[in-house]
């Protein structure tokens, strides 16, 4: 975003990854831009008040707010959802989400007298009628060259589908759907991604789905070969079924001992998606110091310097560290410790990790210290003299805080 406060980027980005997540399984692409523009409105003319409260509460404001005099939560609409699940999916409670979208709508004078905030797209169109008008064109200046496909009624009903799967607790339901939305459209990478997750699968099976699932992403954008490919693509709401496929294939790939394959898949999402809305900087950065790839690791950094995630940080501390960079190690680490306190104890085995790990409601939080842990401990745990080195630093830093 241009002219982004520097003090926002991190509220803005955390902010935006909530909204983008939310949008993907229920909402369209309308629904996601109005709500970026809510975002970057508050950011611009009201940063005080934006600072204040949680990423996760605005997000959930801002999507009420919009969906409120849009019809959101009207069964008749669509898209449609409760408010009480919308409020669950962004992990706030119905006080905290109805409070926050009323001053949303406050700041932004926000109402259905105000077309800027309305959504314009004929929400009784049905899908056979959508069908002709989702022909896309779109001409990529990166490239000089003009790429075309074509949105099929079949992929729209398979994701109205597949956004139902997500939101099923049961594994068996969420398969049922899976196999309901490959049987209307056979490209539905998301379809492939719940059915690898059946742990009666080994785990070549598993990863054979998963390389379906890329592949029919790529379908759908209609890709053969993506060094021709423009990046423009893979900024639309077509291509997120294609990149969360890549990056789950990869996790696999990691889990299987494949790890240059793993980091290879890691790479080329960072080249797609730019943004990097997956946050695959932060398990990629742990995976380069595992794998001792010391110089892919540095560019990393370079790339992503200033990182608002506590993953980047920690592991670019460790690599100062692993490289005879003390001092330098000695500053970022410190830096790290401000973003997230709760890593060290994980690192210094004072804390382990449960069997399974929370969600990430905000960045600093004990889960996204979990979550990091879950793929750099290794990286941490291969030197006494590291845990030793962390030890001392931490009672340096409470020190510190206590002063």
């Amino acid at each position: 975003m241009q002219n982004l406060p520097n003090s926002m980027v991190g509220k803005y980005e955390e902010i935006v990854e909530k909204i983008n997540k939310f949008s993907k399984e229920h909402l369209n692409q309308e629904y996601e831009n109005i709500c970026i523009k809510a975002l970057q409105d508050l950011c611009l003319n009201h940063e005080d008040i934006l600072k204040k409260g949680k990423g996760s509460s605005w997000a959930a404001g801002i999507v009420h707010a919009v969906g409120t005099i849009n019809n959101l939560f009207d069964v008749k609409e669509e898209p449609y959802i409760k408010a009480l699940d919308l409020y669950k999916e962004f992990g706030v409670s119905s006080s905290t989400g109805s409070t926050k979208s009323k001053e949303v709508r406050t700041l932004l004078k926000m109402s259905k007298e105000n077309e800027i905030w309305m959504i314009h797209s004929d929400k009784s169109v049905e899908v056979s009628v959508v069908k002709e008008e989702c022909k896309v064109i779109e001409k990529h200046e990166a490239d000089k060259s003009e790429e075309t496909f074509e949105i099929s009624e079949e992929f729209i009903v398979a994701q109205k589908i597949m956004r139902r799967a997500w939101m099923e607790k049961n594994y068996n339901k969420k398969v049922k759907l899976a196999k309901e939305a490959l049987s209307i459209c056979e490209n539905c990478s998301d379809a492939y991604i719940i059915l690898s997750k059946n742990n009666n699968l080994s785990e070549n099976e598993q990863k054979k789905l998963l390389e379906k699932a890329v592949n029919a992403g790529k379908n759908i954008l209609g890709i053969d070969d993506f060094k021709n490919a423009s990046k423009e693509i893979f900024k639309r709401k077509e291509a997120q079924p294609f990149l969360g496929a890549k990056y789950t294939l990869a996790i696999k790939l990691w889990k299987m001992g494949e790890r240059d394959e793993a980091i290879k898949n890691a790479f080329e999402l960072l080249e797609y998606n730019e943004k990097d809305n997956l946050m695959v900087r932060g398990i990629l950065s742990s995976w380069l110091l595992i794998e001792k790839k010391y110089d892919y690791a540095e560019k990393l950094f370079k790339t992503y310097k200033n990182d608002y995630l506590a993953a980047v940080v920690y592991s670019n501390a460790l690599l100062l560290y692993k490289t005879g960079n003390i001092k330098e190690a000695e500053d970022m680490l410190r830096k790290a410790y401000k973003k997230n306190s709760f890593v060290i104890p994980y690192i210094i085995k004072q804390k382990k990790l449960p069997k399974v790990l929370p969600n990430i409601s905000k960045f600093g939080s004990e889960a996204e210290a979990m979550h990091y842990i879950k793929y750099s401990l290794e990286a941490w745990n291969n030197s006494v003299e590291i845990i030793n080195w962390v030890k001392e630093m931490n009672i340096n830093f409470k020190i510190e805080m206590n002063n």
